[in-house]
């Protein structure tokens, strides 16, 4: 059990340390400190439920909230809060890992999850920050989701890949029995939630989504 809990929670500590280091250094800033972070860290912690049990990941996502929570005031983590706009995003990231933990009937289930909210979103975060200029887009004319058409693409896109992985670990059957729910209001409905969600309430609302969704399939 105690080499499980270091093989979990040892590259989340060298991811932490690592974005730290790196916004010391100067090399990484901004957002793309932030989403090295929540991308990396996100896609590890995704495969959990494969070696952990929900109850622990649970405790652990419980124990993460507590700590960003704290460190949201302390600012022991620079990299993490590297970004001008107003967002809970890590708060609400936190909150999500003991969401799917709690109710995702399967494993699967918590891998696509999670992986909608470091992958599909952190991905889209950073096509966005790139190639995205040029054709962004105010949801509701609200400052605070602005969007672009290359950013809402690449989700989708990693939406996908995200739905591929699970299929991979444990989710075949259930997807080829469901498919159009699975392959068509999945990665549309949490794109829509992406595009919705302000300060950073997505980094809970797509996988709590998922999470409830893939559940009924079951």
């Amino acid at each position: 059990m105690y080499l499980k809990l270091a093989i979990a929670l040892i590259p989340i500590a060298i991811i932490l340390l690592v974005s730290e280091y790196l916004w010391r250094k100067k090399i990484i800033r901004g957002e793309r400190a932030r989403k090295f972070i929540h991308i990396l860290a996100g896609i590890h912690m995704a495969f959990w439920p494969h070696y952990i049990p929900f109850d622990g990941i649970f405790i652990l996502g419980c124990l993460a909230l507590t700590v960003l929570i704290y460190s949201r005031y302390t600012k022991m983590f620079h990299a993490m809060y590297a970004v001008k706009r107003i967002t809970y995003g890590e708060i609400f990231y936190a909150g999500a890992i003991a969401f799917c933990a709690y109710y995702a009937q399967e494993p699967w289930i918590f891998t696509i999850s999670i992986l909608l909210m470091a992958l599909a979103d952190g991905g889209a975060a950073v096509v966005g920050r790139f190639w995205g200029r040029n054709n962004e887009y105010l949801v509701f004319g609200q400052t605070n989701l602005r969007k672009s058409i290359a950013g809402t693409a690449a989700y989708v896109l990693l939406a996908y890949v995200s739905i591929f992985s699970g299929w991979l670990v444990g989710g075949e059957e259930v997807i080829r029995e469901n498919y159009l729910l699975a392959l068509g209001l999945l990665p549309l409905g949490s794109a829509i939630l992406e595009n919705f969600s302000p300060y950073g309430l997505d980094n809970f609302f797509t996988p709590a989504f998922a999470t409830l969704l893939l559940n009924s399939l079951l």
